[in-house]
């Protein structure tokens, strides 16, 4: 075994070990793993709403980003946005897409499941076979879909470009749909684009487990960590516990479109053909984008482009900031794990959410 396979082989041990020291998080739901129609297993984790509360007319499904899995969505457990929901009445449902650890990674590089997957999958598979198992699960007609970053881009394609008609509300939370210009963090992350094309995962998960887990920082903050979130405006332990249980491998093909999204300004399809930032003109239903204000990847000017572009009567957008009262001027997650997200950001969605159900 030479010497780069064995630095290799101890960095995915390091990653397992870090991974098995993770936050215990007590927030649970009960568990569902719904197949795709071509052959994927999701995750759906579900909270029931609080019996007491009144009762909302629509289930809720909420969806992580790029990089991530479910789980940094309730990792401030009754403060996360999943607890207030299901505090408020909803019936919560916390969705893991493909690839993702708790329906089985696949594999590195044989067998029928790969990291070759591509956001067109998310967007023409994942997001069906999602919304089809909670309403068949609960019997209605409809769902109010919340996404975060890339949890919202692909609703915007899924709408605005497939033509969805099961969302009857639809908040995005830091989600783009341009990048014109990029700014020089995301500059950065595209300089290294090169990696891609000699291996088929970024292992995301693995840096930030051991990263986590003894503080030794693999990518420097001033250039890197401040694309994902404003450091000072999330409590220490919260940091660590995303960074040991929430982080994802990213596949090939979803980073080469977000490599294109970051060179063309436009989210398209991995073939190009398809521009699914045309298709937001199509979008009808009622839409809350919020966006905070230092966020180097949902950008304010981005969501600001979403709420001009999208054809809904029923819109509202808002920026996560000191100038408008709240806490801090946000980054990208800490729109979700921010040490107030529950009062600036979760608090008014809930109220928007609400005079819709």
């Amino acid at each position: 075994m030479n010497s780069n396979i064995q630095g290799s082989f101890l960095i995915l041990l390091l990653g397992l070990f870090f991974s098995q020291c993770a936050t215990s998080i007590q927030l649970q739901g009960e568990m569902h793993h719904p197949k795709t129609e071509d052959g994927w297993d999701l995750t759906l984790e579900h909270f029931p709403a609080n019996p007491i509360a009144s009762p909302k007319k629509y289930p809720v499904i909420v969806c992580h980003g790029l990089f991530a899995n479910r789980t940094y969505l309730k990792i401030n457990e009754k403060s996360s946005i999943v607890g207030k929901l299901q505090t408020e009445g909803y019936d919560v449902w916390l969705l893991d897409l493909r690839g993702r650890r708790d329906a089985g990674y696949p594999s590195l590089f044989f067998g029928d499941k790969t990291f070759s997957y591509s956001m067109d999958d998310y967007i023409k598979y994942d997001v069906d076979a999602a919304i089809k198992h909670v309403l068949k699960t609960t019997g209605k007609d409809k769902v109010n879909w919340i996404g975060h970053s890339m949890g919202g881009m692909i609703i915007y394609s899924r709408i605005g470009t497939l033509g969805e008609k099961r969302i009857a509300n639809f908040v995005a939370i830091g989600s783009p749909s341009i990048m014109d210009p990029p700014n020089q963090v995301l500059k950065s992350w595209l300089s290294l684009s090169w990696f891609i094309n000699f291996w088929p995962v970024v292992p995301a998960e693995t840096w930030a487990g051991i990263q986590g887990g003894t503080g030794i920082p693999f990518l420097p903050q001033k250039s890197f960590e401040e694309m994902f979130w404003h450091k000072p405006n999330i409590a220490p332990s919260i940091l660590s516990g995303v960074k040991t249980t929430s982080v994802n491998p990213g596949a090939r093909n979803e980073l080469l479109q977000f490599k294109d999204l970051g060179e063309s300004g436009e989210t398209r399809s991995l073939d190009q053909r398809i521009s699914y930032s045309e298709g937001l003109k199509n979008i009808k239903i009622p839409t809350l984008l919020i966006a905070g204000r230092r966020d180097k990847l949902g950008m304010s000017h981005s969501l600001r482009y979403v709420y001009d572009m999208i054809s809904s009567e029923d819109k509202s957008l808002f920026i996560a900031s000191r100038s408008n009262n709240h806490a801090d001027d946000y980054g990208h997650t800490d729109l979700i794990v921010g040490k107030n997200a529950d009062k600036d950001i979760f608090n008014p969605l809930i109220v928007w959410l609400d005079k819709r159900n």
